[in-house]
């Protein structure tokens, strides 16, 4: 090897040392600035509205669409944290830093959220695992968030104002960390929100059962509770019976016919003509299953309590009349399973939450 070969042999071994250095030391800084972000983790933002108490008079058929005021706190069950932004049901905007995102931005930018006056469901792109996750409380490395506007629940579908408001606060909140922002058309994404809005309000129905007792007489609160444990119904704090899933999920609930709960502290007080089964339709798989399940307990209740089974105006439910119910929960079922929204999956839930 000539002494030129040498030389330049030797000097490509020192720049290729240099790029290894500098390479190392890139890293390194990067890794710094993305750990001093993150030293204040990301609130959980992935929001699941829960309905408020209900007491839905129950009828002989599937009832009219039920609008109940909804929770919008932050804060989610840990359930929750399995979603994700769906473009089926979400406007969805991104945010795009190229390196990874302070935690205290995130953090910020997710109390804002609290004021969109809808559901947002957050996903953020981690650094490590080079893939999309949902945002919850942990040391993750986010380079780009996707933001999910929940375009229909039971309140009604987003209007414009919303949505702009919506692409407002996350152009603001890029902005702020020298990131750019994806934001889809506002008038489209309302304009799939009032197409959605109008097949949930068909399908959101719930079918109720009543359990009545005889003219002048009254089921006493502590027969109702003892019935209802024996059966494997549950009390929630809201002095509402759940019978749940395997699942910890709900399958129908057990609620007084008057306006009074069955609260633990008083039930032993309570005196009531009558004491009503409900099914929410659209929150449950195999809902003719179930149907038949609370059908078969709400005549074991009757025969127990000395009741009868009615409606509204205290007729007699009949055979004929629970067909009837049948029929329409196949269609309803059906109708559900082509728009590819299950009754009881994960998108069924949020809409109907």
């Amino acid at each position: 090897m000539s002494d030129l070969q040498l030389g330049l042999a030797i000097l490509g071994l020192f720049v290729i040392a240099g790029v290894v250095a500098f390479n190392w030391w890139q890293e390194r800084q990067f890794r710094a600035r993305a750990q001093h972000g993150l030293q204040q983790p990301p609130e959980d933002v992935l929001l699941r509205a829960e309905p408020a108490t209900q007491t839905p008079a129950a009828t002989g058929a599937a009832s009219a669409r039920i609008e109940p005021q909804l929770d919008r706190a932050l804060a989610a069950p840990a359930s929750a944290s399995l979603d994700s932004p769906d473009p089926a049901l979400d406007y969805i905007a991104e945010i795009r830093a190229g390196e990874v995102m302070p935690a205290s931005a995130i953090s910020e930018l997710t109390r804002a959220l609290s004021q969109a006056g809808r559901p947002v469901v957050l996903a953020g792109y981690d650094y490590h695992a080079q893939t999309w996750v949902p945002v919850t409380e942990g040391d993750h490395w986010f380079t780009s968030l996707r933001l999910g506007l929940q375009l229909v629940d039971r309140s009604g579908p987003a209007g414009i104002e919303q949505v702009q408001a919506f692409q407002s606060l996350i152009r603001r909140h890029a902005e702020q960390i020298n990131a750019i922002t994806d934001l889809p058309d506002a008038e489209a994404a309302v304009a799939r929100a009032a197409e959605l809005n109008e097949f949930c309000s068909d399908v959101d129905v719930v079918v109720g059962i009543n359990v009545i007792a005889h003219t002048g007489q009254t089921f006493h609160g502590t027969q109702v509770r003892a019935l209802a444990e024996a059966h494997g119904l549950k009390l929630r704090t809201d002095g509402v019976f759940i019978y749940p899933d395997e699942d910890g999920g709900t399958l129908f609930t057990l609620d007084n016919q008057e306006a009074r709960p069955f609260r633990i502290e008083h039930i032993r007080h309570i005196a009531t003509p009558g004491i009503t089964f409900v099914l929410d339709v659209p929150r449950v798989r195999d809902g003719l299953r179930v149907f038949d399940r609370m059908v078969a307990m709400s005549r074991q209740f009757a025969d127990s309590l000395d009741g009868l089974l009615a409606d509204d105006n205290r007729k007699l439910l009949s055979d004929t009349g629970l067909d009837q119910i049948r029929i329409q929960l196949r269609g309803i079922y059906a109708a559900m399973e082509a728009k590819e929204l299950p009754a009881g999956g994960r998108s069924a839930l949020r809409l109907f939450g």
